[in-house]
């Protein structure tokens, strides 16, 4: 939904479903990022502020990192979705939803910047041109003139920054801009939270050292990494002498997302057309995968293997090595083509 009329007519009636509502859920996406949580917590702050009587509740599952920015998620029952309004954050389909029982609601909001593959809400706010989910929620309290707080606007940008990469990625428009301007005009501190989201941790900084010593890249242009759970089990253990011989006490513990969440290494690399990452679960031994390009569209090569996401950011998780593989194969012919996006 790109087009402005559109978009206000459903913003006032997402405005009408929650002034009827004593009780809003709010969901996002399964292994959340900074514009998932940044939207749902956004959002619970700017209805909180707004409608102080309704109760507002965030579920979901939840990562050690992002706990540094947001505090963990409600408890919520069966019980509390009766006659309540679900929100549902940044997530393009329904069997990426966090949490259980949204089904059972009444009314189920859906706002969202993936293309729409699965129109599971009653109503959606939808805008595939926006950088973030945030964007679009941010975009919703602007349109209304609702109050927004520091906090619910340092939710909104930190999202909205991250999805945004920085505002460096090609989905950064004017409106993103707009959008920014607006919520940095609460004057919640930049400065805080810039420093927050870009110090990084020893382990962190090694992961990376390791993620550019150890990439390759194929003939036609695609650098990559994968990753099996025995090279993260070995890795781990040489971290740990590592960070032992600095502080005794000190425990690493590496997770996949450790390495797919720094697939964006490999951008601005010369030679490298198509980037990912594939890192395999110690416990279930499927694989995640993370893929970016600049200018080639790798959103359809990834969907068929069951994943999905946008035209230059996408990801999937696969069952074995063998189709990370096929994968890899398919992106490498991808990368062979000319460049499909302007």
């Amino acid at each position: 939904m790109n087009d402005r009329n559109d978009f206000k007519k459903n913003a006032k009636k997402i405005y009408d479903l929650i002034k009827k509502s004593n009780t809003i859920i709010i969901h996002r996406h399964v292994n959340p990022d900074g514009d998932a949580l940044g939207s749902q917590w956004g959002l619970k702050r700017i209805i909180e502020e707004n409608f102080p009587k309704k109760k507002v509740l965030v579920p979901g599952d939840m990562t050690d990192y992002m706990l540094k920015f947001f505090k963990p998620a409600d408890i919520v029952n069966q019980s509390d979705y009766h006659d309540a309004l679900v929100i549902i954050c940044d997530t393009a389909n329904r069997e990426r939803i966090s949490g259980q029982f949204w089904q059972e609601a009444k009314n189920i909001i859906k706002i969202d910047h993936h293309p729409e593959v699965d129109d599971y809400g009653t109503l959606s706010l939808v805008d595939s041109s926006a950088s973030a989910a945030c964007q679009v929620a941010a975009k919703w309290a602007q349109t209304l003139k609702l109050k927004v707080s520091k906090e619910a606007a340092r939710d909104l940008f930190l999202g909205l920054v991250t999805d945004s990469g920085r505002f460096l990625y090609r989905s950064v428009s004017s409106e993103t801009f707009d959008v920014a301007s607006f919520l940095v005009e609460s004057k919640f501190s930049l400065l805080d939270l810039y420093e927050n989201l870009y110090i990084q941790e020893l382990k962190n900084a090694w992961i990376k050292g390791y993620i550019l010593s150890n990439f390759t890249v194929s003939s036609h242009g695609v650098g990559y990494l994968i990753f099996t759970k025995e090279e993260l089990l070995k890795l781990e253990k040489e971290l740990n002498n590592k960070i032992k011989a600095i502080d005794k006490k000190a425990k690493i513990t590496l997770i996949r997302e450790d390495f797919t969440n720094q697939v964006n290494l490999m951008s601005n690399i010369k030679g490298i057309k198509i980037w990912f990452i594939a890192c395999q679960d110690a416990i279930t031994s499927d694989f995640k995968i993370s893929v970016r390009s600049a200018r080639w569209k790798i959103n359809d090569v990834v969907a068929k293997f069951g994943g999905g996401g946008h035209d230059s950011a996408a990801g999937a998780r696969l069952e074995n090595l063998a189709i990370v593989k096929n994968l890899f194969n398919a992106l490498d012919k991808l990368a062979n083509l000319a460049p499909n996006i302007k």
